[in-house]
């Protein structure tokens, strides 16, 4: 599927996560993630790791410091520029809006064609007439990500899609996105559950985040490395 070039750098300078200028999750860090395949962002519960998912996206604020998409400005950003740029998926799929799949993948779509090759592609094609409220937590994430592939964008953030998972739903997700991480797109994923990506070639890098900021980790080294730095 083709989607609009290369991952952008993304930089991050002297910044700081929160929702309150009281409360600061992490001391100031500078960090920079670049290159397609998954960049994965592991850390304790509560040390800010959805808040940096929704953060590089643009969709909250940084208590302090900024970040910079292509050398410019995130905050400068029109909703438009964060939407071409970066796609966004939640732990959660919404569930109360009655649509069906083929309804809620149309939104994004411009052509039916491109609509069912994705749907393939993460494998939800036998759920499109079906209101995404009847699926499974599983299924239903196939459709979020598909939604946020057919918004075509070189980035996608994802924060903790497996967490509501079961083991196989868990498992035929992550081997879904590491298929697709093979396209040429950038994912910054935010998980817990990592043990299925070390050793693998399109981990591209692991950092940790923690109430001191953020620490480049060794992605050759075994999971069991990267839970000692948490």
């Amino acid at each position: 599927m083709r989607n609009s070039g290369a991952p952008f750098v993304i930089e991050m300078e002297s910044l700081v996560l929160g929702y309150s200028q009281a409360s600061p999750l992490n001391e100031p860090f500078s960090a920079r993630l670049e290159g397609a395949g998954i960049h994965l962002i592991v850390g304790r519960n509560g040390a800010g790791k959805s808040t940096l998912i929704r953060t590089l996206a643009g969709l909250q604020a940084p208590l302090k410091g900024s970040i910079k998409w292509k050398g410019q400005l995130l905050s400068k950003a029109s909703a438009k520029e964060r939407g071409e740029g970066m796609a966004f998926m939640a732990s959660t799929p919404p569930r109360t809006s009655g649509l069906r799949v083929a309804e809620v993948l149309d939104l994004m779509s411009p052509t039916i064609a491109l609509r069912d090759q994705t749907l393939r592609q993460v494998g939800a094609t036998p759920w499109l007439d079906r209101r995404l409220s009847s699926l499974s937590d599983g299924q239903a994430q196939r459709v979020m990500l598909a939604r946020a592939l057919l918004q075509q964008t070189p980035w996608i953030v994802l924060d903790e899609p497996t967490a509501f998972l079961d083991a196989p739903s868990r498992t035929a997700l992550r081997q879904t996105l590491l298929e697709l991480s093979q396209t040429g797109v950038g994912m910054i994923l935010a998980s817990h559950d990592f043990h299925g990506l070390q050793g693998r070639d399109e981990l591209t890098s692991i950092h940790a985040l923690n109430a001191s900021g953020w620490n480049a980790l060794d992605r050759l080294h075994q999971a069991t490395d990267w839970e000692s730095q948490l």
